[in-house]
């Protein structure tokens, strides 16, 4: 089966199988930044069971930019937590690559001061509650891009295979891209093609802060859920252009694949779905079409059994992200790969105080997962 062959990345890299973990949000460092043990231990014990590669939890590269109080990639004092994570998520020897963003106007006010809010454009987000962010300024966006680079230096001297730039699901390198949120008219913003811009920058800064040996992917968001947003021919055209790059992989972020449905910027998760037009082709097949083998594509979104993943890799995938479904399960590939898919579990269990030491999830991230209802099953 494909899913269990390698796989050479343009930097010359070999992904041993086509799993990944996806990134998953932990809301479980230290308030500076760093990883805890139990943090390590959530990731190390879901890497053992042989992924390819696995993607960190997403770490901020200013501190302005904190959208939960996860780890961080933003200066120097970070090192040798980012030199820890790397070893955890290397337990069976996959590659370790570590995602890098910046929350832009969905920042969390209560970690950075509301004052500090800042995004592309003034305009307030639509998750409930939000609060209206300043426009940064040209300095500050070139100031950002820089951070960026910085934060895939860091990754290079804490020993990861290589750096995923976290361009999707309405953070701030999304937004700069999004016609609803930003609404600039510098070289930043205002038509298609300047509204590329600042992915563009950011996915070159990393490439360049880690040289052409390590891996360099993007993630991306394919559509907007939300009316006026951006459409799946624009983000073709962006992936297009990211392809010329040498990037190593452009991740699909979907919340189900086959379904051809991305994550909403309001994370309702039980509410009503959006109602726009939903593209005819799958981003999957359409992302891979432009790329055209310039990049592998990874997809995630549902993926829970190997039939699943050999699902998305007949639609033009080359790698598949497994998130929810190695939350609840955290040996889930062992059990995929012995053919042993009937004792996988299905749900976090119902009683709350099994949740952390039965699947060594911390504390602060249970917590966080059950404030989404809808997104994660339970028994």
């Amino acid at each position: 089966m494909v899913v269990w062959s390698p796989l050479r990345f343009n930097c010359g890299r070999e992904i041993a199988n086509r799993f990944a973990i996806a990134p998953l949000t932990t809301d479980s460092s230290h308030e500076d930044g760093t990883a805890p043990g139990n943090e390590l231990e959530f990731v190390r014990r879901r890497a053992a069971s042989g992924f390819g590669a696995t993607i960190s939890s997403a770490a901020y590269v200013e501190q302005d930019g904190r959208s939960w109080q996860g780890i961080g990639a933003a200066h120097d004092g970070h090192l040798p937590s980012l030199n820890r994570l790397a070893e955890a998520m290397r337990a069976a020897g996959g590659l370790a690559i570590l995602q890098i963003y910046d929350g832009g106007r969905i920042a969390k006010p209560e970690l950075i001061g509301e004052q500090r809010l800042r995004a592309p454009s003034a305009v307030t987000s639509l998750r409930p509650g939000a609060k209206t962010p300043r426009a940064m300024t040209a300095d500050e966006v070139e100031s950002l891009v820089a951070s960026f680079r910085e934060a895939a230096s860091l990754a290079r001297k804490a020993g990861f295979d290589g750096v995923e730039v976290h361009g999707a699901n309405h953070y701030a390198v999304h937004q700069f891209f999004s016609p609803r949120a930003n609404h600039r008219v510098d070289k930043w913003g205002g038509t298609l093609s300047k509204r590329m811009n600042f992915p563009l920058a950011v996915a070159q800064a990393v490439r360049d802060a880690i040289g052409p040996k390590l891996i360099a992917g993007f993630r991306i968001t394919p559509f907007e859920a939300e009316l006026d947003g951006y459409t799946l021919e624009d983000a073709k055209l962006l992936c297009g252009e990211l392809a010329k790059l040498n990037l190593d992989y452009i991740s699909v972020s979907l919340d189900d694949y086959r379904k051809s449905r991305p994550v909403g910027e309001t994370r309702v998760y039980n509410g009503p779905v959006a109602k726009i037009d939903t593209p005819a082709e799958n981003p999957i097949t359409a992302f891979a079409r432009v790329i055209a083998g310039r990049s592998a594509v990874m997809a995630s979104g549902g993926i829970k059994t190997c039939d699943d993943a050999e699902g998305a890799i007949k639609m033009g995938a080359d790698l598949v992200a497994v998130g929810r479904a190695v939350v609840v399960d955290p040996e889930w590939l062992s059990k995929v790969r012995s053919k042993s898919e009937a004792s996988i579990l299905a749900g976090l269990p119902k009683d709350e105080r099994e949740i952390a030491g039965a699947l060594s999830i911390p504390p602060r991230m249970v917590e966080y997962l059950l404030s989404r209802p809808g997104w994660i099953p339970r028994l």
